[in-house]
């Protein structure tokens, strides 16, 4: 007399039910799809921002600035003995910065200065420099100069407004200003201007 058999079943966790793998899979390729999306929108986001950015220091330089218009508009006095002028003008959305620079010879320009800088106020060394590269949002390598954050040695720097300057020199001024000073060759110093709060109107 036979005995009928019956098939033993599978081993616990050797396999998973078809739906349960099908959706595994399908999980899978919604996350990888998603992870790439994100990615290609943060590079998409990133190429945008840097060409943005690009663009504005490449744009909107106003024509026909002058030295002796600039000085006026941001309140900076140019002394007589000064050479080497040269002025520009950057606009955007938020406010106008100009940049001004000028030489001097070091005896005038450290006169000039004690007239322009508060007592309790020093111009420092500039202890943290730019790399050579750098560039602001108003450079001045567009006048054909050094960027002055970007040098190391002979250089003051300070930051005066308007409201807090009452100086012979200060009391004139119109807009917030960098002012960098640079001894760059014996006897002879280039002063730099930066309006940093708009320049003036």
């Amino acid at each position: 007399m036979s005995r009928a058999t019956t098939a033993a079943p599978p081993p616990e966790g050797k396999r998973r039910p078809t739906g349960v793998r099908r959706m595994l899979v399908v999980l899978g390729v919604v996350l990888t799809a998603a992870a790439g999306g994100i990615a290609a929108v943060a590079l998409l986001g990133d190429r945008a921002v840097s060409e943005t950015a690009a663009k504005e220091k490449k744009c909107c330089w106003e024509k026909g600035v002058t030295p002796a218009g600039l000085s006026d508009r941001i309140g900076i006095r140019i002394p007589e003995e000064a050479t080497d002028r040269k002025a520009a003008l950057k606009t955007n959305s938020r406010y106008d910065t100009g940049i001004l620079a000028f030489t001097l010879p070091e005896d005038t320009a450290n006169g000039y200065l004690s007239r322009m800088v508060p007592e309790d106020t020093k111009m420092i060394a500039n202890i943290a420099p730019k790399p050579d590269a750098y560039k602001g949002d108003a450079p001045f390598t567009h006048l054909g100069l050094t960027e002055p954050e970007t040098i190391t040695s002979n250089l003051g720097k300070t930051a005066l407004c308007p409201e807090d300057t009452e100086t012979p020199e200060g009391k004139y001024l119109r807009s917030c200003v960098d002012i960098y000073a640079h001894e760059f060759e014996p006897g002879s110093t280039r002063i730099y201007v930066r309006s940093s709060g708009g320049a003036g109107q």
